[in-house]
């Protein structure tokens, strides 16, 4: 068994290495060739201060399987420090361990941008300027980043709670997005009814975004409520927009869709479906643009079972039996 710390991933993977597999794993998932797990566990005192992610996933013809673990801690957010976690690649012909990857959040923290860069590529409209990102930490960060590849835009606005936090991100981002004006905004409304498409990644529990705020075109991405005490967006917002998920039914088991249909404001069966069903063309993603679109992610564990396949083939392809 190996363990691979985080630097050698960082040097061998990057955003745009995972871009396209993880397009195969939304593809497979939708198709019923993989089996995704997830388990959240809070250890901490309150779940407001820390919770730990436990994904698995085992695919149709992959080589491997994994078990993730992911924590994240209010401390480390306030102090900088890494959240730490780690990926388990174990054999699927003899189950043996292959390798632990001790990424310490960063393969999470690409593969979710990465699908944030899907997202944009079916569902973001060709005329756009204005982009809003609604959160200040790492996510909000790549999120960004993988939003200008896909769908480059003029201007940027910036919200969090924040505003120490808000301007570091714009100084961290200046550097990415040349020529980009970056602003940051005093009211997560301003920015939203500015804006063109939003990004929301934050650890809101209760909504940033409402729907009386989006206009006709509007698409947003939301990858902040990722258990079922979070919320970033309200239920006017989920019925003006048609929604899609990168799992039916994780979505409908944490998050904002979750807080709505336990609430009777928003019903499962409007939901539009999956970005995989996106992708492999049984689902039309923007059908007119003058309509909302919303991309729920809460995340899978096909993703990084791609994302840690693609480790494991970057670094030479020997743990792979």
């Amino acid at each position: 068994m190996q363990i691979i710390d985080a630097e050698s991933i960082r040097r061998c993977v990057s955003l745009e290495h995972l871009i396209e597999p993880i397009a195969e794993a939304f593809r497979a998932s939708s198709r019923g060739q993989v089996q995704n797990g997830l388990l959240v566990l809070y250890p901490a005192a309150s779940a407001e201060l820390g919770d730990v992610y436990v994904k698995t996933a085992t695919a149709r013809d992959e080589s491997l399987y994994i078990v993730k673990i992911s924590p994240w801690f209010k401390v480390n957010s306030q102090t900088g420090s890494s959240q730490g976690g780690f990926i388990a690649a174990f054999c699927s012909r003899t189950g043996k361990t292959l390798a632990l990857l001790d990424d310490q959040h960063y393969l999470s923290d690409i593969r979710t941008a990465a699908a944030g860069a899907l997202a944009a590529r079916v569902f973001v409209p060709e005329q756009h300027s204005t982009a809003a990102i609604l959160g200040a930490g790492v996510q909000a960060y790549w999120q960004a980043r993988a939003l200008y590849r896909e769908k480059a835009f003029d201007q940027l606005l910036l919200w969090a709670r924040n505003q120490g936090a808000a301007d570091r991100l714009r100084r961290r981002l200046e550097p990415d997005l040349a020529g980009v004006r970056i602003i940051i905004c005093s009211e997560a409304e301003e920015a939203v009814r500015q804006s063109d498409v939003v990004i929301t990644a934050t650890q809101a529990r209760e909504p940033i975004i409402r729907g009386e705020w989006l206009h006709p075109g509007h698409h947003v991405t939301a990858v902040g409520a990722d258990d079922p005490s979070k919320c970033e967006i309200d239920a006017v917002a989920l019925n003006r927009a048609r929604v899609f998920g990168d799992s039916i039914g994780t979505i409908c088991a944490n998050g904002d869709v979750h807080r709505w249909i336990c609430s009777g404001a928003y019903a499962q069966d409007r939901l539009a479906g999956e970005i995989g069903e996106v992708l492999i063309g049984a689902k039309m993603g923007r059908e007119r643009p003058n309509e909302i679109t919303i991309a729920k992610f809460v995340g899978i564990g096909a993703q990084d079972l791609v994302a840690a396949r693609v480790t494991l083939e970057r670094l030479g392809g020997s743990f792979i039996a």
